[in-house]
């Protein structure tokens, strides 16, 4: 059964194209990838911000022409500044950080490069980015760009996620993995005992 999230990453997925086709068109796919980059920063960034674009409480003629005010006159380019408005205008201003990531998803597929998304126990130093990187190439055959982020609870390795695919390498796997493998040993133990003891009475 599809979410609401899935639902909205579906429908930015479809506006992030449209985008993508004009950016060609007029020579700028990078640079108003960069843009929707800042944007979804400032998304995070910026309550105010978030709030003017996603709040039920705000007016859509209130609302586009905040959007207007504020990044019009050049701040931002017309394509970006027109998929915001048509956003708005189609009650779907709530989903413009999913078109900003689908867009850099669409980008980056076409130029070859892969969002991986990196949980380890302490940060990554300069010699371990490049190592992964080059595993991720070898493995992929893509560019790696590393979303990393720390979760003391691995204790120690990586846990990597490449799309759809997941690679434990944590302590904490290890463990659990130990653990497992020690209860099945007792249960086979267990069992045999009880089974001589069975056997001989």
């Amino acid at each position: 059964m599809a979410t609401d999230y899935n639902m909205s990453q579906a429908a930015a997925a479809v506006y992030a194209e449209s985008l993508l086709q004009v950016a060609d068109e007029a020579g700028k796919a990078a640079e108003i990838g960069e843009e929707l980059a800042e944007l979804r920063t400032l998304w995070g960034s910026s309550p105010e911000f978030s709030a003017m674009m996603s709040s039920a409480a705000i007016d859509d003629d209130a609302r586009g022409e905040s959007i207007r005010k504020v990044f019009g006159n050049g701040k931002v380019s017309p394509a970006v500044l027109n998929t915001m408005l048509v956003l708005n205008d189609r009650w779907r201003s709530a989903i413009f950080p999913y078109v900003c990531d689908a867009y850099q998803a669409k980008l980056n597929e076409r130029n070859g490069r892969e969002t991986v998304h990196v949980a380890s126990a302490v940060a990554l130093n300069d010699g371990q980015r490049e190592k992964l990187k080059a595993e991720v190439k070898r493995l992929t055959g893509f560019e790696a760009i590393l979303d990393e982020s720390v979760d003391p609870a691995l204790i120690g390795g990586l846990r990597v996620q490449v799309r759809d695919r997941l690679f434990d390498m944590s302590l904490r796997r290890r463990m659990r993995q130990f653990r497992s493998a020690l209860h099945a040993t007792s249960d086979q133990i267990i069992r045999g005992d009880t089974a001589r003891f069975v056997t001989e009475g």
